[in-house]
Parts: C-alpha cells; sequence; structure tokens
C-alpha cells in the first residue's frame, strides 16, 4: 500500500516530515499565489523534486487545479520543466489532462479529485485515454469507488485531512485582508473557518475546505482495495503532515493502535468525520 500526501513549497520540506510516505505530490493546486508555490517556482520546484529522489520518494507533482486559458501557457511550461524529471503528473481539468496523455504519452497522468470522477463509465473513459491512476470524487460512498476497481486503473484515496467541497475563481481569503491585518499571499498563514452551529468549512485560496479532519483511521480495511492511501495536509501548519504520516505508517505496517487514534482526534482543531464514505453527511463520524 502506498502511503501519499502533498506538499506546496521548500518550506514544508523536511527529512522527517517526507519520512513517512511513499509519494510526494509538489505543489499547491488551490492557488498560484501561494507563497512559495512549486508549480509558480520552477527553479523550487527542481530542487524539492532533487531532496525527493535523494531520499527515495515517488515524486509526483499536481497542476492548478481550476485553470482558465490565461493559466495554460504557465501549465504547459511546467509540464515542459518536469515531464522527464517526475514519476507522474497530476491534473484535475480534462483538458488538461488529454493534453498529458497526448502530448506526453510516456508520463503517468493521474487524475485529482477535483475530475469529478463519478461514475464507473468515466473511469473506463480517463483510463482508455491513458490516465494511470484516480482520485474518485469525494462525495462518493466506499462501495461506489470499489466499484471502479474493476477498470484497471490504480485508485487513490483520502484517508486523512481536509476535503475540498467546492472551489471557485475567487479567493475568499482576500475579503478578510483588513480585518487580520494580513495581504496576499501572507493572509494563507491565518487559520480561519466559517462555522454555523455543527459545520465548520476552511476557506484557502480558491477552495472551500472540510473544516473536520476526514479520518479513516478505524476503518481503514474497508478501503484495502485502493492502490494508494492519501494525507491531505497542503494547507496545514507545520509538522501536522509528519505526525498524522507517522501514524497511519504504524497502522499500515502494524495495526491498529488506541492511543495513535486519540492523537489523531487530538490533532484535528474542530473535529474528525468520515466524509461521505458511508453515505453519511459530510460532517457526522460513525465510530467502529
Amino acid at each position: 500500500m502506498e502511503l501519499t500526501t502533498n506538499i506546496p513549497n521548500l518550506e514544508g520540506m523536511s527529512e522527517c516530515s517526507i519520512k513517512p510516505y511513499d509519494g510526494i505530490y509538489l505543489g499547491m493546486p488551490y492557488c498560484w499565489e501561494y507563497e512559495g508555490n512549486f508549480v509558480s517556482n520552477l527553479h523550487d520546484l527542481e530542487a524539492g523534486i532533487e531532496i525527493l529522489r535523494s531520499l527515495k520518494k515517488k515524486t509526483y507533482v499536481t497542476t492548478f487545479a481550476v485553470p482558465r486559458n490565461k493559466d495554460l501557457e504557465k501549465i504547459y511550461r511546467l509540464v515542459e520543466t518536469v515531464s522527464d524529471l517526475c514519476d507522474a503528473i497530476e491534473a484535475s481539468n480534462l483538458g488538461i489532462i488529454r493534453y498529458l496523455t497526448k502530448e506526453y504519452p510516456d508520463v503517468k497522468v493521474h487524475a485529482g479529485g477535483l475530475t469529478n470522477i463519478y461514475t464507473v463509465s468515466t473511469a473506463e473513459l480517463l483510463y482508455s485515454i491513458g490516465v494511470s491512476r484516480i482520485v474518485p470524487a469525494y462525495e462518493l460512498s466506499i462501495e461506489d469507488i470499489e466499484k471502479m476497481k474493476d477498470v484497471g486503473v490504480e485508485i487513490e484515496v483520502v484517508v486523512h485531512g481536509k476535503i475540498p467541497v467546492g472551489i471557485g475563481h475567487e479567493c475568499f481569503l482576500k475579503r478578510f485582508s483588513k480585518i487580520v491585518g494580513r495581504d496576499c499571499p501572507k493572509i494563507c498563514r491565518e487559520e480561519m473557518y466559517f462555522k454555523s452551529e455543527d459545520l465548520v468549512l476552511k476557506p484557502f485560496g480558491h477552495a472551500t475546505l472540510s473544516g473536520k479532519d476526514i479520518c479513516m483511521y478505524e476503518h481503514i480495511d474497508k478501503l484495502e482495495f485502493a492502490d494508494a492511501f492519501r494525507i491531505e495536509a497542503v494547507t496545514e501548519r507545520i509538522g501536522y503532515r509528519e505526525r498524522v504520516g507517522s501514524i497511519y505508517r504504524r497502522l499500515i505496517d502494524d495495526g491498529f493502535s488506541r492511543s495513535d487514534f486519540e492523537s489523531l482526534k487530538a490533532l484535528s482543531e474542530n473535529g474528525i468525520a468520515n466524509g461521505y464514505y458511508f453515505n453519511k453527511a459530510g460532517q457526522i463520524y460513525v465510530s467502529r
């Protein structure tokens, strides 16, 4: 089982934070302007890839999740730079995915969670044009995801962290720059949440994320059909990626630990949930 996570910039890279993982996605897909973003700073990206190679980790590069026409040249330049350096490129835009499979047939392509892969037929279509791995839509149940396994494409699922529940072309955080006294890109350093009774959401760049951490630690056996488990940590504070990754690495290698599960809950400032894996509302946690 491959354990993966995402790192947005060089600042987030340290040997201890990378050690628990088999593969790393480099880049912040929710905002071009994120400070030090690998996808906007190709020199840093090449340095990040070199670090991962020295640590013998699989190296994946993500792309901006909601590109407009004006973004295409930047994405093409990014792809040209890393196509011979990384193990795969992740994209969530169908046009970018088709460009990658057509123009770079030797490069593995991963379709990210914002590709809107809801059905087996969509998985079949992506596999037929050369996509090697998919992250099914975050709103799907375990049963719906498992059906895609028969297609032959690799399946990657989020087992922990905050998942995007929406994405657009406006940064919500910029609206609050005067209130918190920080402008872009420094405002992303602030931990801000939208709260209404039990509902908690986290605005970040162009995306709105779940405020609670999706946690499948207790139910990891139900996802064993997948090829990769992902820890979503691209928007998280320093130390989160290392601690959560170490706990899930021990789970994969040694099995369930009550103390590790309690530590996970303590790391989640707004609590934990199962997302939509059990056909429940995204804020609910079903205990084993």
